[in-house]
């Protein structure tokens, strides 16, 4: 077995630089595995009739682009982890970053399992497939649903938050904030960012959740015995307090106040010169840090705290100007959104 560096078009079009696992036997077959980046990706047609992590894929003649896109998605996740946060995969007992996709590419598999998700217990992520604009796709062409569920693998090694309540809110959004930071990790213009998770896979076309607009997205719950429509809010004064059976607390829907002070974060500009004071990797690593010193039932004022705490150690070589005002931009972020 040997190592194979292609340069690929993936779903979109897009080129795309992955290593594949060659066996040779009475011709090569390229896997879509990398060994020594420790990531791999493989088909199923549902786990609910097929055992995970199911079937390896080998790189067909004919290109299948959206297992391309897949698999290059996790790895992209893999180098941001080994390369930005300096996550290395010795430091727990995971040894792979393995990724299971429905995708219509097998064998024209037709299954709809709408859904992705993270297993703790089988240390890895499944992605779905559902009809996007009339066309079968699999979760895992987007990127940022890919980080967004190894990124559930990231916390549950760190703080490994109750999936409860608020607790599981800040899980939620911590998913939603590396997702935005990996996919959007070439684009240097932050004001040109997409910062929308999932679009096109959530109701009626749109996108699951959005860090700049979270009114722009909504949950269906049902409150005093009535079926309501609540738009994401990004302010703890409208924080919704439900039940265990309703979303696990809302996890899914109170995430996004605390994703909102994240978003703030990153806009934020020096007054003087109007450049972003934060670029991207300094940012992965100030939420990466202030993660591991979380646990398990951390709200969303223990994150902020966290982060303080974590930027004064982060800055302490800027000057003494510049300090502040990063500092000042993480107070104001989360000021603006009730975290205090």
């Amino acid at each position: 077995m040997a190592q194979r560096e292609e340069t690929i078009q993936d779903y979109f079009g897009q080129e795309r630089t992955l290593v594949f696992e060659e066996v040779t036997n009475s011709e090569p077959t390229l896997y879509f595995e990398d060994t020594v980046l420790k990531a791999c990706t493989h088909y199923i047609r549902s786990y609910r009739t097929e055992a995970l992590p199911g079937r390896k894929i080998f790189k067909h003649p004919f290109q299948n682009t959206q297992s391309i896109s897949a698999y290059a998605n996790t790895r992209d996740v893999a180098i941001f982890f080994q390369n930005v946060l300096k996550y290395s995969l010795s430091d727990e007992t995971i040894a792979y970053y393995i990724s299971s996709i429905q995708c219509v590419e097998d064998d024209s598999n037709q299954k709809q399992d709408k859904e992705a998700w993270w297993s703790p217990k089988l240390q890895q992520a499944f992605f779905g497939q559902s009809q996007v604009n009339n066309t079968l796709l699999c979760f895992a062409v987007s990127q940022d649903i890919v980080a967004h569920e190894f990124t559930h693998g990231l916390t549950s090694w760190t703080a490994d938050f109750d999936y409860i309540y608020e607790s599981g809110a800040l899980d939620e959004s911590y998913a939603d904030i590396f997702a935005i930071l990996i996919s959007n990790f070439h684009n240097p213009d932050v004001g040109s960012w997409n910062w929308e998770i999932g679009n096109g896979f959530g109701e009626q076309g749109c996108a699951f959740r959005d860090l700049q607009q979270p009114s722009r997205c909504n949950s269906i719950f049902i409150i005093d015995g009535q079926t309501q429509q609540i738009d994401h809010p990004k302010h703890m004064d409208n924080f919704l307090h439900l039940t265990y059976e309703q979303d696990n607390g809302g996890v899914h829907h109170n995430c996004s106040i605390h994703s909102y002070a994240a978003y703030k974060l990153l806009i934020s500009q020096d007054n003087e010169t109007n450049e972003y004071l934060f670029d991207v990797s300094t940012v992965a690593v100030l939420f990466y840090q202030a993660l591991k010193r979380l646990g398990k039932q951390s709200g969303f004022i223990h994150s902020r705290l966290a982060i303080e705490n974590i930027a004064k150690t982060l800055f302490r070589k800027d000057s003494t100007i510049i300090k502040q005002k990063k500092l000042g931009a993480i107070a104001a972020a989360f000021n603006s959104v009730g975290i205090y």
